[in-house]
């Protein structure tokens, strides 16, 4: 029964893992100055300026360290929880450490906001996620963000599910 949660919340765990490192990596990159050798492939040069001005739009610009640090623990503990979900072990705690971290890197971005976190979470359009594509095509808007953090919560209330299940299944077993 429990298979029905558990492998869709550790896809999802993993597709997680892959945002984070992306995004700490991405972040790491424009604080170092990192620039890709491209010598004579003039499509790159249009793709990274065209990368780097979608950096400017969805604040990625104001990337510190401590993104970087916040998003790349993150990562390490959505993948530790994803193998304990898979081990059925007790998942939740580290996916809530995570988490932790994760809507703390969001929480720490919002701050260069007029307003802070609490003012973008009440400038929310309700009506963006009636259209999921027009979302998907700047993850950098406050709607889409919000969304992912609510991914993330959803994904939590199937992990503390399946880890009930198991718990009961390991207490029946005498373990």
């Amino acid at each position: 029964m429990t298979f029905i949660l558990r492998w869709p919340a550790v896809l999802v765990m993993l597709a997680l893992v892959l945002l984070c490192i992306a995004g700490a990596l991405g972040a790491a990159g424009l604080i170092a100055d990192f620039q890709a050798p491209a010598s004579g492939v003039e499509q790159v040069d249009a793709q990274v300026a065209q990368a780097q001005s979608a950096a400017e739009s969805t604040g990625a610009a104001n990337a510190t360290w401590i993104d970087v640090g916040l998003l790349a623990a993150a990562a390490i503990f959505f993948l530790i929880s994803a193998v304990r979900l898979m081990r059925r072990t007790q998942a939740f705690w580290t996916w809530l450490l995570g988490f932790a971290l994760y809507g703390g890197r969001w929480a720490w971005s919002q701050q260069y906001n007029e307003g802070g976190a609490l003012a973008t979470l009440r400038g929310v359009d309700v009506n963006a996620y009636s259209q999921p594509q027009v979302l998907l095509t700047d993850l950098g808007s406050p709607a889409a963000q919000v969304g992912i953090l609510a991914i993330v919560l959803i994904v939590g209330l199937f992990i503390l599910i399946v880890d009930g299940a198991d718990r009961a299944h390991w207490d029946r077993q005498g373990a």
